[in-house]
């Protein structure tokens, strides 16, 4: 999905930036064409054998791969979970991660499968299954860390320092509580779009997951950054802990949420699961862990 390799160095970097640009042009096109093709009245009643899935574009999460197929760890585990829940299908629905919520209550599918942290705040919005991984905060910055950027209290006292987020992102919130301004904190659409904010100089650092951001530089071949491991647990950084990515259905939806719940209690952790995951960069550190 991201044949370029792009950094400050790169000959030539605004060739290759808008080439960049104009594949991410096509691949929201296609996420649009393909839900639109697919799924004709996206508000009608649910078929009781198909499974419709909201997601956004947020690698390794979630993302549209060389054959024009919704792949990345949330569809392919949602795919295993609905077959082994009962569903013949499971037909995908592009939304802007900022949307995925809004649309689910809508009725615009039933489930989210894109990456969604599990938390109290979304929990009065969505009714979350059980963790499917557990991940942790990190940052992207400059190859050096030239501004010595190891935690949110860093941003907070170097006044000049922008912080790059996805809008939407559980990262907004943890920034603001932890006291960056909000001025100085400049949202993107995507991950993508973010991290190279941080490559031209227009942010400082990109707070994201370990496993997004490590996923950008090894896969997608960001040049010139690096990820550090977001420092956490004292002052302004405190509560800032690990993530843990779910599914969400409507509150309400007790039915299906019990039914994708059992699918993945006989998945998770098993060595069909690991095979899925390590595919998109997850380890074992990554597992969730046994349901509470």
């Amino acid at each position: 999905m991201f044949p370029l390799r792009i950094g400050p160095d790169s000959e030539p970097w605004s060739a290759m930036r808008t080439s960049y640009l104009v594949v991410s042009v096509i691949v929201a096109m296609l996420a649009v064409v393909l839900g639109a093709g697919m799924h004709g009245d996206e508000t009608a009643e649910r078929n009781p054998d198909r499974l419709r899935a909201l997601y956004s574009i947020e690698p390794p999460y979630a993302f549209i791969d060389g054959d024009g197929r919704v792949s990345g760890e949330a569809p392919e585990l949602l795919r295993l979970a609905a077959q082994r829940a009962g569903f013949a299908e499971v037909d995908f629905i592009h939304a802007e991660f900022s949307h995925l919520m809004h649309d689910l209550a809508l009725g615009r599918a039933d489930v989210i499968a894109s990456g969604l942290f599990s938390t109290s705040e979304r929990a009065r919005r969505v009714a979350f299954t059980r963790p499917t991984a557990r991940v942790s905060a990190a940052l992207l910055v400059m190859s050096g860390n030239p501004r010595g950027i190891r935690s949110l209290a860093d941003v907070v006292r170097q006044s000049d320092v922008v912080l790059a987020v996805v809008d939407g992102a559980i990262e907004s919130a943890v920034a603001r509580r932890a006291g960056v301004p909000a001025e100085r904190i400049q949202r993107h659409g995507d991950a993508m779009s973010a991290a190279i904010a941080v490559i031209e100089g227009r942010a400082d650092v990109l707070a994201l997951s370990d496993v997004s951001l490590n996923y950008l530089v090894q896969v997608a071949g960001l040049s010139g950054v690096e990820v550090v491991r977001l420092q956490t647990g004292t002052g302004r950084d405190a509560g800032v802990g690990d993530g843990m990515p779910a599914f969400a259905v409507r509150v309400g939806d007790e039915a299906l949420r019990r039914r994708l719940d059992a699918a993945l209690e006989q998945i998770l952790g098993g060595e069909e699961h690991r095979a899925l995951i390590g595919r998109f960069g997850f380890s074992e550190a990554n597992l969730p862990g046994p349901a509470k």
